[in-house]
């Protein structure tokens, strides 16, 4: 239930009051001030933007719309525990209304986003995951991403241009903050969980998809129905966008286009499918449409359309993933050619296999994406010397090991040890 405040000239007292009853208004209450009336109406979440629409046939009301759960009690009181249990999403209204409020200042956008950037770096120079976790706390991402997919779904190209500006001076800040400490404390090699973030999975459209729901869920939801905090899910939109964000930084100071590429495809990929997952829930679930606010007359076109173009990007993007191997498919590769590896090795009867992992390389062999399978094997045939075991295991992988692309360049590495 939401508790409103309504201040009108005099004159209206039965209609407002029978208007409140008919949208499960309950404890309305009316008193006297001056030559206007004021009213205190307790309204079921849903039922906010469809009253506030009407009662503009009133007049020019004042109106305090008060944005905090409110419980209401009334005879009997058997019925109590079935009063408070429906807990409706919130209002198009406060959902719309609530977006621009926190847009905030500029000056906290920036401070965010310059700290976020410095412990994104940190977090990658020492390989430390704890940090990149400390610069999803910080990195003020959520807020222009959910902001722009209000502007969608509402149809209102001053929010959704706001937005975009926020979102290109968040990550534009922490790009430029990552370069300069990468000047500072100057770059010589990629560390391990560089390459390791720098890398794309074939499901990465999914993580946008889940975190632009969960956002968006969060703010349309009333606080009573939440069962997860609004800075978890914050931290799930930044997961998707601070470590990539702060690798393309990197990867300019150190020239390395393969990481620079992947990353900004990365950034990219998460932002419309954040944008396209949160606009779908608030128009559906949010009821946020360009005629469904009360005061606001968006454009139904400008819905259709900027949702067209996010569709139509993301389609053109999974193109290009799928379309140019392994550049953008390492992550899930690994894992993939890992089970063949595993599935070949067991076929040799005169090996037990110790440890076995398959890993990308940043160095290209003859044009083609270098993937490395090392492997340690303790040999169960004592009279097999070491060279001749290694040049079967090799010959066997080689000869085994097909994998859908053949735009890579293969190596080994076969540790023999005994026991």
């Amino acid at each position: 239930m939401r508790q409103l405040i309504i201040k009108i000239p005099k004159g209206k007292k039965e209609e407002i009051l029978d208007l409140a009853e008919d949208l499960n208004g309950i404890n309305s209450i009316c008193l006297e001030e001056g030559g206007n009336d004021v009213f205190v109406i307790f309204l079921p979440n849903q039922k906010v933007n469809d009253f506030l629409k009407k009662l503009d046939d009133f007049g020019k009301p004042e109106i305090s719309l008060i944005p905090r759960g409110v419980i209401t009690l009334y005879p009997p009181a058997s019925d109590s525990p079935d009063q408070v249990i429906d807990v409706q999403p919130k209002s198009s209204l406060e959902i719309y209304l609530g977006g621009i409020q926190s847009v905030g200042s500029l000056k906290g956008l920036i401070g965010y986003s310059i700290a976020a950037g410095i412990i994104v770096w940190i977090g990658l120079y020492t390989s430390n995951i704890f940090l990149l976790i400390a610069a999803m706390l910080v990195a003020p991402f959520a807020g222009p991403a959910m902001n722009a997919a209000l502007a969608t779904s509402a149809g209102t190209k001053d929010l959704l241009r706001s937005s975009l500006k926020r979102y290109i001076l968040a990550i534009g800040i922490g790009v430029a903050v990552s370069y300069l400490m990468s000047v500072i404390f100057p770059l010589e090699v990629l560390t391990p969980l560089m390459v390791e973030i720098s890398q794309v999975s074939k499901v990465a459209l999914l993580l946008p998809l889940v975190s632009g729901f969960a956002g968006a869920i969060n703010i349309v939801q009333s606080e009573r129905d939440s069962l997860v905090s609004g800075a978890a899910v914050g931290i799930l939109v930044a997961a998707s966008l601070a470590p990539p964000v702060g690798l393309i930084g990197a990867g300019i100071y150190m020239m390395d286009w393969g990481v620079i590429w992947s990353s900004v495809f990365r950034v990219v990929l998460q932002l419309f499918g954040i944008h396209l997952a949160a606009t779908l829930v608030f128009y559906f679930y949010g009821k946020v449409k360009p005629d469904g606010v009360r005061f606001l007359q968006g454009n139904k076109i400008m819905t259709w359309l900027t949702s067209g173009f996010v569709v139509l990007a993301i389609g053109a993007m999974m193109f290009w993933q799928f379309s140019e191997p392994p550049f953008l498919r390492k992550a899930s590769m690994n894992t993939e050619l890992t089970e063949l590896l595993a599935s070949e090795l067991q076929k040799l009867e005169n090996i037990e296999v110790i440890s076995k992992e398959v890993s990308f390389t940043q160095i290209k062999i003859n044009g083609k994406a270098t993937v490395q399978y090392d492997v340690t094997v303790l040999p169960k045939n004592k009279k097999m010397n070491e060279k001749d075991l290694k040049m079967t295991i090799i010959d066997h992988l080689k000869k085994n090991i097909r994998y859908q692309d053949d735009n890579l360049h293969e190596v080994y590495q076969i540790k023999i040890v005994e026991d």
